[in-house]
């Protein structure tokens, strides 16, 4: 004889509650994501620290289980803590007439030493700023290059050396770009041509004798309003550049370079 099963229906006051446990249980994932991911870009950021040379113990906020953005030189732009900008130029240059021991605090105060990859971890990197510091005889890394989100990248007299990685042409959301002051050399300008949306360009004291294409490609640029060229060892200027080529910018500095003239087509707002 088969013998006839009942369920007892559930309350009707449960269904609500049935249906918040998908999206707490959403939350609660989505939440410990992010806190490992906030847990691995705290471990870049120290393993970056780990390689550098801090004479003056600046980065001595960066402490195992501090809140990284809380970090000087650290700045966070969105409630859930990514690190978007990495700013790690020292205090300005004292004047010529400060004190010795001003000099001296200045001077502890450049960083130096190696730049580890650990940075690739910071996946919402969008600034980055060495410039100033003391990173003497080493070259921009290459995997620069592979920091993809990057719109601000300035390493201005931070006494690098070598050649230019040709892969900066990869950062295809770059907006301002500066690698003057440095002891850097190029025989080709062709990566600038992939920075599309740059619009600040500083190549000052690189050496671009040997890079022919050096004019052609910046004139190109469509969005670039400030270029400067400043002791690159530049002897012409090519007359053969179409005007259209140059028409957004409003600033060039050809100083220092053995120029005869600037051609009579170029009219930006200020040539220096």
């Amino acid at each position: 004889m088969a013998i006839a099963t009942m369920t007892t229906p559930l309350p009707i006051s449960l269904f609500p509650f049935l249906l918040l446990i998908p999206a707490i249980c959403l939350s609660f994932c989505h939440a410990n994501s992010n806190l490992l991911y906030i847990q691995s870009e705290r471990e870049a950021l120290l393993n970056f620290k780990n390689h550098l040379i801090d004479p003056s113990n600046r980065l001595s906020s960066w402490v195992k289980g501090g809140d990284c953005c809380k970090w000087i030189g650290v700045v966070c732009h969105n409630s859930i803590g990514h690190v978007n900008e990495l700013h790690l130029a020292p205090l300005s240059e004292p004047d010529g007439f400060a004190p010795y021991a001003e000099w001296e605090a200045y001077y502890n105060s450049l960083l130096g030493g190696k730049i580890n990859p650990s940075l690739l971890e910071l996946k919402h990197l969008s600034s980055l700023d060495l410039s100033n510091n003391n990173f003497s005889s080493i070259h921009i890394p290459k995997f620069f290059g592979l920091l993809e989100g990057l719109t601000y990248l300035n390493l201005s007299d931070a006494k690098f050396q070598g050649a230019i990685p040709h892969n900066l042409g990869n950062l295809s959301k770059l907006q301002y770009l500066d690698l003057g002051g440095n002891d850097l050399k190029s025989k080709s300008l062709q990566w600038v041509s992939g920075l599309a949306p740059l619009q600040y360009l500083d190549l000052s004291s690189a050496d671009l004798y040997k890079a022919n294409d050096r004019v052609h490609v910046t004139f190109k640029l469509p969005s670039l309003l400030e270029l400067y060229l400043s002791d690159c060892g530049l002897e012409d200027v090519p007359s053969s550049i179409s005007v259209n080529s140059s028409k957004s910018l409003v600033v060039l500095d050809l100083s220092g370079n053995s120029l005869s003239s600037v051609p009579k087509w170029f009219k930006p707002s200020s040539v220096l």
